[in-house]
């Protein structure tokens, strides 16, 4: 697996920084734009799947307007401290940001400056899930249980994909086509990668669920063996059948509508005839969960891409997603 780490990943977009970890930050700012906002807060819409801080501000010329800058999803800030009441209508601020490049008054946020001294910086707010903060399972070794990512990383899938891979990724429009703008969690590969967004593994009868925070998407594994039934239409999450080796969970998804496989790398698409493998266990050494996934789609990858990424328990973040579509 080709990726980048996040702090690779921040030198290489300079200033892009993870806030904008459900979409590529380049289509919509411009990092070599850098602006400043001084004003009184407006409001602050607290949503997934981004947050956005609404300034008035008055020119020399005495021109007002209102800046929308942009956040990171309810879902982090809250679980790095922020709630609805972080930014107060009415209360002096200024803010450092990134120029949107599609709306003359949008911004990526950066830094927050309170008249009372206070500064927010984004970089701050993705600090680590840490596994200490989560209940202690009575079997270390189950993975059932809440789990969040340990690490953020992104895969390139440089010189992964066949011509035709390349040409459906150069026609993903990220300003249009980003499946998070509506509300949809894009596949299953696109599933598991959410910096600081929890998921439930828990058992269900004969079968598994898999409970995702992020779009508040649900994936049921089943264990009958049986392949799709004629009623269940394709769809971006596909149809999973598994079963138990050991206490690691072998799952295999299939029955997929042609779609993104993951927006971020940007716009890498698949064929309705992705097959995906994956495997989950808990490392008895380090008690991380370690997810493995094998991306099979002849179409658009050269060969199967083998990917790996560690998790690590965690608190559980009550409140729905709630994901509101569009893009502001």
């Amino acid at each position: 697996m080709k990726t980048m780490s996040a702090a690779a990943l921040a030198a290489a977009l300079s200033i892009a920084s993870p806030a904008h970890a459900h979409h590529g930050v380049a289509p919509h700012y411009d990092t070599s734009k850098p602006v400043t906002i001084e004003g009184v807060v407006a409001r602050f819409e607290f949503v997934n799947p981004h947050s956005f801080l609404y300034v008035d501000t008055t020119d020399a010329a005495g021109t007002k307007q209102t800046w929308s800058c942009e956040m990171a999803s309810r879902t982090v800030l809250t679980r790095n401290g922020l709630s609805v009441d972080s930014f107060k209508p009415g209360e002096p601020i200024k803010i450092d940001g990134v120029a949107a490049r599609h709306n003359p008054t949008g911004c990526a946020f950066r830094v927050a400056y309170f008249r009372d001294g206070r500064v927010l910086k984004s970089t701050e707010l993705f600090a680590p899930t840490r596994a200490t903060e989560a209940d202690a399972p009575a079997d270390p070794t189950s993975i059932v249980g809440i789990w969040a990512m340990k690490r953020f990383s992104v895969s390139t899938y440089e010189g992964q994909l066949t011509e035709a891979g390349e040409r459906a990724r150069k026609a993903f429009d990220p300003v249009k086509d980003d499946p998070a703008i509506y509300c949809d969690p894009a596949s299953p590969v696109r599933f598991w990668v959410n910096v600081n967004e929890p998921f439930e593994i828990r058992r269900d009868g004969d079968d598994v669920l898999i409970l995702h925070r992020f779009m508040d998407a649900k994936r049921v594994v089943h264990f009958d063996g049986r392949p799709a039934p004629a009623n269940v239409p394709r769809s971006t999450m596909g149809y999973t059948t598994g079963h138990f080796d050991g206490k690691a969970l072998v799952a295999s998804t299939d029955h997929f509508v042609a779609a993104t496989l993951e927006p971020r790398a940007p716009g890498v698409m698949h064929t309705e005839n992705l097959k995906l493998k994956e495997r989950l266990e808990v490392n008895r050494e380090t008690g991380d969960l370690e997810i493995t996934w094998t991306i099979d789609d002849p179409a658009y990858f050269k060969s199967p891409v083998t990917q790996k990424e560690l998790y690590v328990r965690s608190p559980w973040d009550p409140a729905p997603y709630d994901c509101k579509p569009g893009y502001r």
